[in-house]
């Protein structure tokens, strides 16, 4: 009945808030950003399923800090505790020409908060992933990511061959990969990436090409925990929030000076000139109503150059559209997402996981 009632009538992130913002454990930055978030026009753009999933989060942030993010937020995000057969094809079908395959993994590793066969469930897609990263030219880069970040806080992860994996440590580096065939990226490039969650894909970039100027847009409670861990993972880099700017100029010398910078998405639509080379949206959009894609679209369309994004290939966002219309139906194939008229496709393909996920590259001409 809850389940329900959540449905038809979701609670609002705001209600939450104000009850509980002055208990538990939140500490100063995510009491700043959290309030910057509610009094900006960019509260708007919360879906009705992500009012729900933050108020969540936030509960496990008041008892725990970040010290349980793995594993009680990071499935928010990008952590699969369950899969089908839909979801590994892929996966499958790039290891059927090997006969044996010769690893030393902990199969069985029982995980903290994860029951026996989720556990087992886990282990075996970080052996799928870690078995199909080893096809790319990326599996050198593996070496590269932090274990303090991508396994700490909790995370779910298993040893596999003396390396230490969880699926976002892998997914990064096959997004990587993606990204890099459609975009070249290099050194001085200027990147805007939307809805980076927990910042797995912003540390994978800039662990490999590091004199990348990065942007991350988001809400909180994302944006905080990308923030703390782009500081802690990359302590020397000069990272900084950037909420409170309304002005162009102020905003754009800013990201110019800072390696990392932190936005809100009513803030894309300061940006009146092309400033970004790439923009990357992976495993967000989906998640959105289409009131907000097209608010995406249009602004983007003014500030970056190129435009990536990875999203369900069919999805139903709940809690989205109208009161007598629940839940919004989101199929690429069939126009739900309004790409602008001077975007246009150069690549195409379907990810290794989710295997019904794609991922497309726009090069993005003049607004016409």
């Amino acid at each position: 009945m809850k389940k329900v009632l959540n449905r038809i009538f979701p609670p609002q992130f705001k209600t939450y808030w104000g009850k509980h913002k002055n208990s538990g454990n939140y500490d100063e930055t995510l009491k700043f950003i959290t309030e910057s978030f509610i009094n900006s026009k960019s509260y708007k753009f919360v879906s009705n399923q992500w009012h729900l999933l933050n108020i969540n989060d936030f509960k496990s942030l008041k008892n725990n800090g970040l010290s349980k993010y793995g594993s009680e937020i990071s499935t928010h995000y990008f952590t699969f505790l369950d899969y089908h057969d839909e979801h590994i094809k892929n996966l499958y079908k790039n290891l059927d020409s090997q006969k044996q395959v010769n690893i030393d993994v902990n199969i069985f590793k029982k995980h903290n908060n994860l029951n026996y066969k989720t556990s087992v469930t886990y282990n075996i897609l970080c052996l799928l992933l870690f078995e199909n990263l080893k096809l790319s030219k990326y599996f050198r880069c593996l070496k590269d990511l932090d274990d303090k970040t991508y396994c700490g806080f909790d995370h779910p992860y298993v040893e596999i061959d003396g390396y230490k994996i969880s699926t976002d440590k892998i997914i990064s580096l096959l997004d990587f990969e993606k990204i890099n065939d459609f975009y070249d990226l290099s050194e001085k490039d200027k990147i805007l990436e939307i809805g980076a969650g927990s910042g797995r894909l912003c540390e994978c970039i800039l662990s490999i090409t590091s004199d990348i100027n990065y942007t991350i847009c988001d809400i909180p409670p994302s944006i905080y925990i990308a923030y703390e861990r782009m500081k802690l993972r990359f302590p020397q880099k000069k990272i900084k929030l950037l909420i409170d700017l309304d002005n162009l100029n102020d905003l754009l010398n800013e990201i110019k000076k800072n390696d990392i910078s932190f936005i809100f998405p009513h803030q894309i639509e300061i940006m009146k000139e092309k400033f970004f080379d790439l923009g990357i949206a992976v495993d967000c959009f989906h998640e959105m109503d289409k009131k907000t894609l097209d608010y995406y679209f249009n602004n983007l369309s003014n500030n970056t150059n190129n435009f990536y994004f990875s999203i369900w290939k069919k999805t139903k966002n709940w809690g989205s559209g109208s009161f007598f219309k629940k839940t919004e139906n989101l199929d690429f194939e069939r126009g739900d997402y309004k790409i602008p008229n001077n975007w246009k496709k150069t690549f195409e393909k379907e990810l290794e996981f989710p295997s019904n996920q794609i991922s497309i590259g726009y090069k993005i001409d003049k607004k016409w």
